[in-house]
């Protein structure tokens, strides 16, 4: 009897650290990395948009260059089966490939280097 307490207590042990470190690595691997907020934000307040749709492959690439700080980015979905899908403003503006970046009136396919993107909005970024 003994001895099945002591290994409901140290199991319970075991399952409180692997929680913890659950949530260490969850803060960790999602938590943003400032200097990259700084130019999502900055794209997003100069009007920065861009355009992609749920399945293109190039449009996951560009959102994993800004890993968790493209939430900050104003995101236009295309495809109507996506989520939040705005097909028709994407339709208004002429959208025919993805990702399409609209940076001052002007509109610039495929994945673009964080430095890039930076440079075309007049936003800093030291990479």
């Amino acid at each position: 009897m003994k001895l099945k307490k002591k290994t409901i207590k140290s199991s319970a042990i075991v399952i409180v650290i692997i929680i913890a470190l659950g949530f260490a690595m969850n803060t960790i691997m999602f938590k943003a990395d400032p200097t990259k907020l700084e130019l999502a934000q900055c794209l997003t307040e100069k009007n920065v948009k861009m355009y992609g749709a749920f399945w293109c492959g190039a449009c996951t690439t560009q959102k994993e260059l800004f890993g968790p700080a493209f939430k900050a980015i104003d995101y236009v979905e295309c495809d109507e089966r996506g989520q939040d899908a705005q097909p028709e403003v994407c339709q208004v503006a002429g959208i025919s490939g993805y990702p399409t970046w609209e940076i001052n009136g002007q509109k610039s396919t495929g994945v673009k280097p964080l430095e890039s993107l930076a440079a075309s909005a007049g936003c800093e970024y030291q990479g």
